[in-house]
């Protein structure tokens, strides 16, 4: 089985080979807030696997122009959509996975020192950060806030919500994603589905192969997932990201759907629905506790079968 990440909001394995990084370690995220004091964010949550989370530049081949050049800390998810101020522990990997239920649910401390700054690494060069930066960002921004605000101000218990999307560009928001999962994954994954690149890279393009399909669910509970690439028994080739208010999963050679989640792939057609005045959408709420991509189990149900 494979690995993931996490974060609690409040407010303000699979087999895969590309599971982790060569030091195995992950991050144990204590806390993160966003600007706005009504959209801080509280969290205990695992993350992602240590992606060398100093910042400044390295000199690196960026994931995106392919470019060997200095690449800049890149924020994952962006900086503005609450991953400003996260708090957070580095673990070893193998550590995680065998005490996965005390770190969870016993309160297990890890004893790595505590680090902060937002969760990301040097995926990109600073062209092609920027070039995100101005595209993409401000999209993904307006519909996390969005989305946020919604979980927020509604029944903590209710498990689907229906708003409206139509100020959001959903070609952009989609390229956004997109763009999340060439970050968080090797150079291999590109080089295995390279059409992800060409889509990513012309703020224009809205043709994308039909292997590739997108899901969409919102989260506030329980842990991050990393968007690393896993090869399962019951939905094939997937790579899964959550990080409050966000769950998104990429689906490859898969014909079948994913009926608990909302299919999002059509948000490459954008520009020919874009004039519709309202654009609803359904979005179910799942919690994240154990690293298995799809596992939407929740704290009773893991706690009564273990």
């Amino acid at each position: 089985m494979a690995a993931t990440n996490s974060t609690y909001p409040k407010g303000g394995f699979s087999c895969s080979k590309d599971s982790s990084l060569g030091n195995g370690s992950l991050v144990f995220q204590i806390k993160f807030c966003g600007k706005s004091p009504a959209l801080r964010v509280a969290a205990n949550r695992y993350v992602q696997p240590n992606q060398t989370m100093s910042k400044g530049t390295i000199i690196g081949k960026c994931k995106l122009c392919l470019d060997t050049k200095e690449l800049n800390f890149e924020h994952i998810p962006p900086r503005s959509a609450f991953n400003k101020e996260t708090k957070y522990y580095i673990v070893d990997q193998t550590e995680y996975y065998q005490k996965a239920k005390e770190y969870t649910f016993d309160n297990l401390k890890p004893k790595s020192r505590k680090e902060q700054g937002g969760i990301g690494k040097f995926s990109f060069c600073i062209a092609c950060n920027g070039f995100l930066g101005s595209n993409y960002v401000r999209n993904y921004k307006k519909f996390a806030n969005i989305a946020m605000s919604i979980i927020q101000s509604n029944d903590k218990n209710a498990k689907a919500f229906e708003f409206d999307i139509s100020d959001i560009n959903l070609l952009k928001f989609l390229k956004q994603i997109t763009a999340i999962f060439i970050a968080t994954n090797k150079h291999s994954f590109t080089e295995s589905y390279p059409e992800l690149l060409k889509f990513v890279r012309n703020e224009n393009l809205s043709e994308l192969p039909e292997r590739y399909r997108f899901y969409m669910y919102l989260n506030n509970e329980g842990k991050n997932r990393n968007g690393h690439i896993h090869y399962t028994n019951h939905f094939g080739t997937v790579c899964e990201f959550t990080f409050p208010p966000f769950g998104f999963v990429l689906s490859i050679d898969n014909p079948n759907r994913l009926m608990q989640l909302s299919e999002i792939t059509n948000f490459k057609h954008y520009e020919k629905i874009k004039t519709i005045e309202k654009l609803p959408i359904i979005l179910n709420k799942y919690p994240t506790y154990y690293p298995f991509p799809l596992d939407f189990r929740t704290e009773k149900e893991l706690n009564g079968s273990t």
